[in-house]
Parts: C-alpha cells; structure tokens; sequence
C-alpha cells in the first residue's frame, strides 16, 4: 500500500471515528457526560435537574457533524480519483 492510500485510509478511519462520536453525543449526552466524568473528571457529575453541560455538549456535536461532513466532502474527489483507477484496473 502506498503512503498516499495509507493515510487517506487513515484520514477516512478518523472522520467515521469524529461522526460516531458526534452521533454519541448529539442522541445520548448525558450518557457522554457521565464517561467523561468518570474517566478523566473533566465535566461535572450528571445530575437530574442540570441541563447546562448535556447542552453544550449536544451543540458541539453538531459542530464536529459538519466537521465530519466537510472532511467527506473534502476527500469525496479523492475517493472518486481512486475508484476510477480501480475500475481501470480491475476492467
């Protein structure tokens, strides 16, 4: 494999991992509050009434949405580029 292809592997690998991440935390962001919490203490605890952090947490998963839409969008030339070479090779 190529060191081109290799990192665009990479570079797709990282914008699937940014879109989970950011389906996480927009569908479920207590829950993402909660393992932050607990692994690193970086937010406050989950509580009942609070809804300040699950908030900011669910406004930053729509930035990293379009982060991840911009990185596709980005790469989306590549991936065509590189299904035509396939094509040429495979017929």
């Amino acid at each position: 494999m190529t060191r081109g292809l290799f990192i665009l592997a990479v570079q797709i690998l990282i914008c699937v991992a940014i879109s989970f991440l950011a389906l996480w935390t927009l569908l479920r962001p207590r829950s993402f509050q909660a393992f932050v919490h607990e692994n690193f203490g970086l937010l406050p605890d989950v509580k009942s009434g609070a809804r300040l952090a699950p908030f900011l947490i669910q406004l930053s998963s729509l930035f990293f949405l379009w982060y991840a839409y911009a990185l596709v969008s980005a790469f989306g030339e590549e991936i065509r580029w590189l299904g035509g070479v396939i094509r040429h090779l495979v017929g």
